[in-house]
C-alpha cells in the first residue's frame, strides 16, 4: 500500500511531477502520521515495517524523497518572502531591546520599593501599636460610659423602689428597668462587680413591678376603669411586655370560661346531685329520659337546677369576659405612649390581624364548642345530660341569646365598636350545633309523625276535626317552644316548613280525581262524593293554614320568611283540590250567560213594569243557589269576606267573573232596542241579586260591582259624548264601552267579532287572552273597514268619533305606562 501511494504521489518511473507541492505531501496518507502531536517514532517504524510489502531501504528512500520536496518548497518560500522575513527579524530585535529596557525599569522599581519598605517599617509598627492602644482605650471608655449610665439608672430605680407605695411610679420604674436591660444588651458587662452587685436587686425590682402591674390591670378590669387599665398597660409597654400581658389576660378569661363550662357540664357532679335529691342515681336518670327528665321540659329541683344554674354562670362568665375584653380594646385604641406616641392598638393588633374582641370571641366559641361536643358524644355517663340539654334546647339557646343581646346593648356606644356583632350570635349558637341538630331533628320527627297521623295519604279516610286540631297543637307547641329566641325560631320555622311540605304532598295524594270531581252541582244535582271529599280535605288544609297564619304575629319576625313558602304550598294544595269544582261551576255559569245572544233584544217598545227575567239568567241564579247550598255550605268555615281563606278568594273571583262576563256579552248584544235595554237591566239586577245572595256581597267586590253599575248607566245614556266626561262611565273598560257603542251604529257596519267571523262565545275566549290595547286596535280596524256610506248615516258620525277618541285615549295611556315601566 505504501508503494501504491507513492506511485500516486510521483509520476511514471518514480519521478516527481510538477504538481507535487507541500499540500500534496501533507495530504499523502504516508506522511499524515508525522503531523500528529503525539507522534511516536518507534511505534511508526514498527507499524510501517509490519504492514508494508517493500523493503526498509525503499521506505527510507521514499521518506527522504518527501523531505527533499519539503526542503525545496521551504527554500522557495524563503526566497519568495525574503523581505517579509527580514522585516519580522527586525521587529523581533526591536522587541528584545524593548524588553531589556522594561526589565531594567522593573529592577529599578523593585529596588525603590525595597528602600521605601525599609524606611516605613518602623513608623508602621509604631502606628499599629498606637492604634491598638487607642482601640482598647475606646472600648474601655465605652464600657465605662455604659457602666456609669447603668449605675445611674440603677440608682434612680432604687430611689423609685424605695418610695412609699402611694408615691411609687410604676411606669417610670418599668422604663428605668427596661433601659438597664437595654444597656446590658448593648455591651457585655459580665464580670463587672458593680453589675453583679445589682443583679439581685434588679430581679427583685422586676418581679415587684410585674406583680404590681398585673394587680393594677386586674383591678382596673374588674372596676372597668379606663385610667387604671391605661396606667397598667403603660407599665407593661415600658417593660416591652404589652403583647404578652394582653395575651395572658385573654388566656385567663378563656380558662375561666373553660372551668365554668366544665363545672356546669360535669356529669358526675350532676349524678351526685341527683342521688342526693333522692333519685335512683345516674343509672336511673340515664335509663329513661321520659321518666327522669319529663317529656319535654326540665324539672325544678335537684341536678336540673344545678345544671341550669351552671349554664347561667357560663353565660355570665362569657358576658363578663367579653365586656372586659371590649373595655380593654377601647382603652388600647385610645392609649398612646407619651414619648414615642405609638398607639397601643397598633402594637397589639398589627395590620391584617383580628381585633382583641374577635380573637377572644373565637377562642370562647371554641371552648364552648368543645364542651358541648364532649357532652353530645355517645356516652353512658353523660347520656342523661345530653338528653336533658336536647329536650330543653330552647332554654339553652334563650340563655345564650339573652346574654348576647344584653352584652351587645351594654357595649354599644357612639364612636366605639361593640363587643359583638350580629353575625357572632350565629357563631355562638353554632357551638351548640350537636344539641341544636338533635333538637331540630326531634322537632321534625314529632311534627312529621303528627302530619302522618292526621294525613296518612292515599285513599284512606280523611282526618277528623280532632286529628286536625291535634296536628295544629303539635305545630303550635313546637313553634312556640322555639319562639323564645329569634335565631332558634327561624330554624324551627324552617323545620315546620318541611313538615308542612310533607302535609301538602300527602294531601295531594289524598285528593279525589276523575270526572265526578268536575260535575256541575245544580238544582236537583247534589255534590258528588269525590267533591265532598275534596271539600273536606280543603277545609282541613285551610284550618291548618289559618291557625299558623294567626300564630305568626306572636312569633319573632325571623320565623315568618322561613314559614311563608311552606304556608303558600299548603294554600296552593287547598286551592288545587277544589279548583276543578269551581272551574266546572264557572263554566256552567258562562255557558248559560252566552245564551243571551239567542234572545231578541232589538224591540223598541216595552215598559219597565212588564219585563220578566230571562230564562238563562234564571238558570244562572238557580245554579248559583245550588252551588251555595251543595258546595260552599260544606266548607268549614263557609267562605265570606270576614274569613280570609283560599276558598274565599276563589268565591270572590267567581262572583267577579260572573258579573264581568255578563257585562262583556251584554256589550256585544246587537241590535239593542229600548225594550232590550230594559230586559238587560232586569237581567242585570237579577244576576246581582243572585251573586250577592249566593256567592259574595256586591259591596265587597269593588271594581266589578262598579263596572255593572256603570254599564247600566251606559245603557240609558242617549248622548254618546257623555261617555267621555261622565265619572261613572269612566269605571267601564274602554273595550266594553266601544263594543256597546257598536249597537248604536247601522247594521251595515259590522262589529269586530262579526268582521272576523267569530261567534260571541269565540270572541269572548279571544278577549280573555288579549290586552285592552289589542282589542281596541281591532275596534279601530272594524271602523276603518266599514263602508263610507254607512259611516255617514246618523247617528254614526257622532258615535264613531266617540269610539275613535276612546281608542286614542287608551293607546296614549298604554304608551305612557310603557315609558314609565322602561324608566323604572
Amino acid at each position: 500500500s505504501c508503494i501504491s501511494n507513492r506511485d500516486v504521489a510521483m509520476g511514471k518511473g518514480g519521478e516527481m511531477t510538477d504538481d507535487l507541492g507541500p499540500p500534496s505531501v501533507l495530504q499523502n496518507p504516508v506522511f499524515a502520521p508525522f503531523q500528529q502531536e503525539q507522534f511516536n517514532v518507534a511505534e511508526f517504524v514498527s507499524r510501517v515495517l509490519a504492514g508494508s510489502q517493500t523493503t526498509a531501504q525503499a521506505q527510507s528512500e521514499q521518506l527522504r524523497e518527501g523531505v527533499r520536496v519539503l526542503d525545496g518548497e521551504l527554500a522557495s518560500q524563503v526566497t519568495s518572502r525574503n523581505k517579509e522575513l527580514l522585516g519580522n527579524v527586525r521587529r523581533m530585535l526591536d522587541a528584545e531591546n524593548s524588553l531589556a529596557d522594561v526589565v531594567l525599569s522593573v529592577e529599578t522599581l523593585q529596588s525603590a520599593v525595597r528602600r521605601i519598605r525599609a524606611e516605613i517599617a518602623g513608623p508602621y509598627e509604631h502606628i499599629k501599636a498606637r492604634t491598638c492602644q487607642l482601640r482598647n482605650l475606646h472600648a474601655t471608655v465605652g464600657m465605662l460610659r455604659h457602666l456609669i449610665h447603668r449605675i445611674k439608672l440603677a440608682q434612680k430605680l432604687r430611689q423609685q423602689m424605695a418610695a412609699p407605695a402611694s408615691q411609687l411610679d410604676l411606669a417610670k420604674a418599668a422604663k428605668l428597668l427596661t433601659d438597664i436591660h437595654a444597656v446590658d444588651a448593648e455591651i457585655d458587662l459580665t464580670g463587672v462587680d458593680a453589675v453583679d452587685a445589682d443583679a439581685a436587686f434588679l430581679a427583685e425590682a422586676s418581679k415587684t413591678i410585674h406583680d404590681q402591674a398585673e394587680a393594677a390591670l386586674s383591678e382596673g378590669m374588674e372596676s372597668m376603669s379606663q385610667a387604671k387599665v391605661g396606667s397598667a398597660l403603660q407599665v407593661f409597654f415600658n417593660l416591652d411586655q404589652l403583647p404578652q400581658a394582653v395575651d395572658s389576660l385573654l388566656s385567663r378569661y378563656t380558662h375561666e370560661l373553660e372551668r365554668a363550662a366544665r363545672a356546669a357540664l360535669d356529669a358526675r357532679a350532676l349524678s351526685a346531685a341527683a342521688a342526693a335529691a333522692g333519685h335512683s342515681g345516674a343509672g336511673g336518670i340515664m335509663g329513661s329520659p321520659g321518666a327522669g327528665l319529663g317529656a319535654r321540659s326540665m324539672g325544678a329541683g335537684g341536678w336540673q337546677d344545678k345544671l341550669w344554674g351552671g349554664l347561667k354562670e357560663v353565660a355570665d362568665t362569657l358576658s363578663t369576659a367579653a365586656a372586659g375584653v371590649w373595655h380593654l380594646q377601647r382603652v388600647v385604641a385610645k392609649k398612646k405612649d407619651p414619648l414615642s406616641h405609638v398607639c397601643f392598638l397598633d402594637v397589639l393588633v398589627p395590620e391584617g390581624k383580628t381585633l382583641l374582641c374577635t380573637r377572644f370571641w373565637d377562642d370562647a366559641v371554641r371552648v364552648l364548642g368543645d364542651a358541648f361536643a364532649s357532652v353530645s358524644r355517645p356516652s353512658t355517663k353523660a347520656g342523661f345530660l345530653r338528653d336533658a340539654l336536647v329536650a330543653s334546647y330552647p332554654k339553652l339557646a334563650h340563655t345564650f341569646e339573652s346574654m348576647f343581646e344584653r352584652l351587645a346593648t351594654e357595649t354599644t356606644m357612639k364612636g366605639v365598636l361593640p363587643a359583638v356583632t350580629p353575625e357572632q350570635l350565629q357563631q355562638l349558637l353554632g357551638a351548640t350545633a350537636p344539641l341544636q341538630n338533635a333538637y331540630l331533628g326531634g322537632c321534625l320527627a314529632r311534627m312529621s309523625d303528627a302530619v302522618t297521623a292526621a294525613f296518612p295519604g292515599g285513599a284512606r279516610s280523611l282526618p277528623s276535626p280532632a286529628d286536625v286540631q291535634k296536628l295544629i297543637g303539635v305545630l303550635h307547641e313546637e313553634l312556640k317552644a322555639g319562639g323564645i329566641c329569634p335565631q332558634l325560631a327561624a330554624m324551627v320555622a324552617a323545620t315546620a316548613g318541611k313538615a308542612l311540605a310533607l302535609l301538602a304532598e300527602k294531601a295531594e295524594y289524598m285528593a279525589a280525581t276523575g270526572p265526578e270531581v268536575r260535575v256541575v252541582p245544580g238544582p236537583g244535582s247534589p255534590a258528588t262524593p269525590p267533591q265532598v271529599r275534596n271539600i273536606a280535605l280543603c277545609s282541613s288544609l285551610q284550618e291548618v293554614h289559618r291557625s299558623l297564619v294567626s300564630l305568626l304575629p306572636r312569633l319573632p319576625p325571623a320565623a315568618a320568611p322561613a314559614l311563608g313558602a311552606a304556608l303558600e304550598a299548603v294554600q296552593a294544595t287547598a286551592i288545587e283540590v277544589v279548583a276543578p269544582i269551581f272551574k266546572s261551576a264557572m263554566e256552567g255559569v258562562e255557558e248559560r250567560l252566552v245564551k243571551m245572544h239567542d234572545a231578541n233584544y232589538g224591540a223598541e217598545g216595552g215598559e219597565a213594569g212588564m219585563v220578566n227575567t230571562s230564562t238563562h239568567i234564571s238558570d244562572v241564579v238557580a245554579l248559583m243557589g245550588a252551588f251555595r247550598s251543595e258546595v260552599l255550605a260544606r266548607f268549614v268555615p263557609p267562605p265570606s269576606p270576614q274569613v280570609a281563606s283560599a276558598v274565599s278568594a276563589l268565591v270572590e273571583r267567581m262572583a267577579a267573573r260572573s258579573l264581568i262576563f255578563f257585562v262583556r256579552h251584554a256589550s256585544l248584544v246587537r241590535p239593542l232596542g229600548q225594550a232590550g235595554k230594559l230586559q238587560l237591566a232586569k237581567d242585570m239586577a237579577e244576576l246581582q241579586l243572585g251573586v250577592g245572595s249566593s256567592l259574595w256581597p256586591l259591596e265587597a267586590l269593588g271594581p266589578p260591582f262598579r263596572v255593572v253599575k256603570a254599564f247600566r248607566s251606559l245603557l240609558f245614556t242617549d248622548a254618546p259624548p257623555t261617555v267621555l266626561t261622565s265619572p261613572l262611565l269612566r269605571e267601564l273598560p274602554a273595550s266594553i264601552t266601544a263594543h256597546h257603542l257598536f249597537s248604536r251604529l247601522p247594521a251595515t257596519i259590522p262589529a269586530p267579532h262579526e268582521r272576523s267571523g267569530l261567534s260571541a262565545a269565540q270572541y269572548s275566549l279571544w278577549l280573555d287572552s288579549h290586552s285592552v290595547d289589542e282589542v281596541l286596535r281591532g275596534v279601530s280596524g272594524a271602523l276603518d273597514a266599514a263602508p263610507s256610506a254607512a259611516l255617514g248615516e246618523p247617528p254614526a258620525p257622532e258615535v264613531v268619533a266617540v269610539i275613535r277618541q276612546l281608542c286614542a285615549q287608551a293607546a296614549a295611556a298604554a304608551a305612557a305606562a310603557g315609558q314609565q315601566g322602561a324608566g323604572q
